[in-house]
């Protein structure tokens, strides 16, 4: 039964061993890849028919994308604009959704900057401008090595493609395009995130009083899950922009990450005397006492969410929390009961919380451990949410 279902972790990691044997193949034959390109297209498209017959569309789609970049990276020689054109038509060929080609153009856009074909690589990058901010990137990138090549007047002020390198990235300031459209570029190593973060250490310097560089920086580095350039942009940040919501917002936030509760604390405090109005510090000051089962600080900072006219069920639901945290069964069931009344018009989330509540109540030891995770979690996620939190 080769169609029987597979769980999609076991299906993922026999795609990627069928793309390590492409590429294998791709870089031990590509000059007969190159002389035949619509054949091999078929056999990867064939290939996959075979192997994954009920292989969604976009996986089948991504997988032609990667397969593309593998084959014009190994690629020895410059590529004209014929083979280009050639080798994205075939691929886009064998995908199974014929339309829009950002990831192939991106593609191709990426060779030319490698060959140091700069003015035709961004004709490629500049029709999906804003598709991902790091084609943007690419884009000023392109301009910027422009400004670079031999015979440019160099003197104390930029030249034209420096200044274009410079518009490019101010405009992906205003747009603020995602930052995650492109998967195949996710690695952290891949030449795309490489030329990003290049760009991006320009744009600090020709812009030092942007804060925006910084919040594009900080958003990639946690997609990319790169803790360590994270804290580095924050600390800039922080210390360079030391009363900007966002960056104390999320500076609180990798503290808690790190388990690092007095920092988490100063924040607050920073938070509470900076913006005494906003209902930010508060919540991160209920959600301090929460993670450090501090019923006291809890009770403090409860008393202000009410002086500031906290959504009453939010602090019943909150109450329920702190309960859960600190390990108390029967009181969360109570408090959560409280927190029922007082959430009308919304059973259908007041239910869910029921079925985790009652994991943690009557569970096993594991089943209410994780159960008391999920609960905490779901929460505050609703809170932030319901407190306009999110963006913070």
């Amino acid at each position: 039964m080769d169609d029987a279902w597979q769980p999609e972790a076991l299906r993922n990691r026999k795609l990627e061993q069928l793309q390590a044997t492409m590429n294998e193949y791709v870089g031990r034959n590509i000059a007969q890849v190159e002389g035949n390109l619509p054949v091999f297209f078929g056999h990867v498209a064939a290939t996959l028919d075979k192997t994954f017959p009920a292989l969604d569309d976009r996986s089948y789609d991504d997988f032609i994308d990667s397969v593309t970049l593998t084959l014009l990276s190994a690629t020895r020689e410059n590529p004209t604009p014929e083979f280009l054109e050639k080798t994205l038509r075939h691929a886009m060929g064998n995908k199974r959704r014929r339309k829009g080609r950002a990831t192939l153009d991106v593609v191709a856009g990426l060779k030319l900057i490698d060959t140091g074909n700069y003015l035709p690589a961004i004709d490629y990058l500049a029709r999906h401008r804003d598709y991902d901010g790091r084609v943007n990137a690419a884009i000023a990138y392109s301009y910027y090595a422009l400004s670079l090549a031999p015979g440019k007047k160099q003197d104390l002020r930029p030249n034209d493609m420096e200044l274009r390198a410079r518009e490019e990235m101010l405009a992906l300031c205003r747009s603020r395009p995602p930052l995650d459209r492109l998967g195949i570029f996710d690695r952290k190593d891949t030449r795309m995130n490489q030329i990003f973060w290049f760009t991006l250490d320009l744009a600090f310097t020709w812009f030092p009083s942007q804060p925006e560089f910084y919040r594009i920086g900080i958003l990639r580095a946690k997609h990319e899950g790169d803790t360590e350039r994270r804290r580095t942009l924050l600390g800039r940040a922080t210390e360079r922009f030391p009363d900007d919501r966002y960056f104390l917002a999320d500076a609180f936030a990798v503290h808690v990450e790190q388990r690092n509760g007095s920092a988490a604390a100063a924040v607050v405090k920073q938070m509470m005397q900076q913006y005494p109005d906003d209902p930010g510090p508060i919540y991160f000051g209920l959600k301090l006492a929460i993670l450090g089962s501090q019923p006291a600080s809890y009770a403090s900072f409860r008393k202000l969410a009410i002086l500031k006219q906290f959504p009453r069920h939010l602090l019943l639901m909150l109450d329920a929390v702190l309960e859960v945290m600190c390990g108390h069964k029967t009181e969360s069931y109570l408090c959560f009961e409280e927190a029922r009344k007082a959430s009308p018009g919304r059973e259908y989330y007041i239910t869910a919380l029921e079925y985790i509540l009652r994991d943690f109540v009557e569970g096993d030891e594991e089943r209410s451990k994780r159960a008391r995770s999920v609960f905490f979690t779901t929460v505050d996620q609703y809170c932030m949410h319901a407190l306009k939190l999110e963006g913070q």
